[in-house]
């Protein structure tokens, strides 16, 4: 499944938020494939430990992060195939009227801005390239919404409507395709639940609205974006694939 036909050099790929959980499975699985990585995130994790990664501490929230990205990208290897615009954080569940500006403000800096600095910085390289693939992980908070989570399902809407909105701007170029997981096996998964004491029960609840009766593992997500950077998606822009456990029928 190769992201470009008859290539005979490693793709490229950016990968944010890649230090843990559906970043860092995602990381594994480009890189296993022979992809050169560059991991984007403030904590390097285990992103460096495999030769194919090149980590870079960043704050993708900043622009400065994304043009160091591609000038490393562009001077080491001449080339970016993929961005995956995976880093992303929540919150403990509670009323919107609750919530600090600081809260706000954070979610959609860490969430949505993000999204818009990589096209920014990125997408004209992949003009002048020829090609390239945005994928972007937003949430089923965006279409089947949880209490509790109103600045993070809003972000997560922004996150999927500016991916169709980039679809068509930079057609056929550029594909931008999003993947919306459910509730997923990941560190995150704690933040939103809390340490409350009837945590347990609460996430018991969650696992009990998806049908497939199980979190979205991290490489499930993995699985799917590698589909989606591959050349076996090549007619596919502007959509937002649910990997959700059939949370979403």
């Amino acid at each position: 499944m190769p992201l470009l036909p008859h290539a005979s050099t490693a793709r490229v790929a950016i990968v944010t938020g890649g230090a843990r959980g559906f970043g860092a499975a995602i990381v594994q699985r480009f890189a296993r494939e022979g992809c050169k990585v560059i991991v984007l995130d403030l904590d390097a994790g285990d992103a460096a430990a495999d030769a194919n990664v090149h980590f870079q501490r960043a704050n993708v929230a900043q622009r400065a992060s994304w043009e160091e990205a591609l000038a490393f990208a562009e001077k080491t290897y001449g080339r970016v195939d993929v961005v995956i615009n995976n880093a992303g954080i929540t919150y403990d569940s509670a009323p919107i009227h609750t919530k600090t500006m600081e809260e706000y403000e954070k979610t959609f800096d860490v969430n949505v801005r993000p999204i818009f600095l990589s096209a920014q910085v990125i997408a004209p390289f992949m003009l002048q390239q020829g090609h390239g693939v945005f994928i972007n992980i937003t949430s089923t908070g965006y279409t089947r919404p949880r209490a509790g989570f109103a600045i993070y399902n809003a972000s997560k809407a922004a996150v999927a409507i500016a991916t169709k909105s980039m679809a068509m701007d930079y057609a056929p170029t550029i594909r931008f395709n999003g993947i919306a997981p459910s509730v997923g096996n990941t560190g995150m998964l704690l933040a939103s639940i809390g340490q409350a004491e009837d945590a347990q029960e609460r996430l018991r609840k969650v696992t009990d609205l998806l049908p497939m009766r199980r979190l979205c593992e991290p490489v499930d997500i993995a699985n799917a974006t590698w589909f989606l950077a591959s050349e076996e998606s090549s007619f596919m822009t502007g959509t937002i694939m649910e990997v959700d456990g059939g949370r979403g029928v």
